[in-house]
């Protein structure tokens, strides 16, 4: 029985993992390359991510889901505003400025809560359970397209004209669909199903070829990887942790936020930090390294909680 677990609980990291190796493998062949995988980014993250997330909301959300699930929006918000502010303090103390302090902040405090999850969770526990990591990311996004994507950009820290873009417009519309129960015609949604589909495989060929790459290059151990470590992979859980005994909720949905407290940070972080003139060498080893050690530490930890 222990065995079964074991297994059920890796196999979701093993198909990823299958999938950054093919990433990588397509790098060296040199079917990919970075300019190709900022594109395929740029796609991800602007058309198949906002779909995703619209029929996740769309699919999985209702009003008993969301009187479950509002706690994982609330923790997404939470959270992330407890990280930006420990991680404001950790790259003080490393004397750090600029776009590689705001590259920092971001890896520190935005979670890959829906490339990784989704499938894990729905490996796991059913796709009835994917609504939960969306609304996580609600949370999650409200902050980050507020707050955080501003350590890219020039302007005020804080703009609600940031919130008005396709990721944020996805998870809105599907959660008001879903409420409603409005329906949308069945080619309508099988259409956009085929596209959302696209986005977890982009994600995982591109941690892939970021793998390459590093490997490929003169990759130097810097010491802020050791502080996204510290704020992705042991603050952040830490946090639920301390909250999870009183929360109340079943163990099958502490479980999946424990799960997306403990997520490294966002593929695309590494890609977004080259379009926008960031620490692209910190964005990509940030991305790649805590990602790689989830893949063995988080089916730990889910086997010992």
């Amino acid at each position: 029985m222990r065995g079964t677990m074991a297994i059920k609980i890796f196999e979701p990291f093993f198909m990823l993992a299958l999938l950054i190796a093919l990433g990588s493998l397509l790098y060296r062949l040199r079917i990919l390359d970075l300019d190709f995988c900022r594109r395929l980014s740029r796609l991800v993250v602007q058309v198949t991510y906002p779909v995703l997330l619209f029929v996740s909301m769309y699919k999985n959300v209702n009003p008993a889901a969301l009187q479950r699930g509002w706690i994982f929006t609330a923790f997404g918000l939470g959270t992330s505003m407890f990280l930006a502010i420990t991680a404001h303090y950790s790259g003080k103390r490393l004397g750090l400025q600029g776009k590689t302090f705001g590259t920092l902040q971001i890896l520190c405090t935005n979670g890959n809560n829906v490339f990784l999850p989704v499938p894990i969770v729905s490996a796991l526990f059913g796709p009835e359970f994917v609504v939960y990591p969306v609304l996580f990311e609600l949370g999650a996004g409200l902050f980050y397209w507020s707050y955080g994507i501003s350590h890219f950009r020039p302007g005020p820290r804080f703009s609600l004209k940031r919130l008005l873009n396709p990721n944020m417009l996805g998870l809105l519309l599907g959660l008001v669909c879903g409420l409603l129960g409005l329906r949308l015609p069945g080619f309508a949604l099988g259409a956009l199903e085929l596209v959302s589909n696209i986005t977890v495989g982009s994600a995982m060929l591109i941690v892939g070829a970021l793998v390459a790459d590093l490997l490929a290059s003169k990759f130097t151990f810097r010491r802020e990887i050791w502080t996204v470590l510290l704020h992705r992979l042991v603050l952040s859980p830490a946090v639920g942790l301390v909250f999870l005994g009183a929360l109340p909720l079943p163990d099958t949905l502490k479980t999946i936020l424990l799960l997306l407290l403990s997520m490294p940070p966002l593929v695309s972080t590494a890609l977004v930090a080259a379009s926008f003139g960031g620490d692209e060498e910190l964005a990509a080893s940030g991305v790649v390294l805590p990602t790689l050690l989830s893949l063995a530490l988080v089916p730990l930890g889910l086997m010992l909680f």
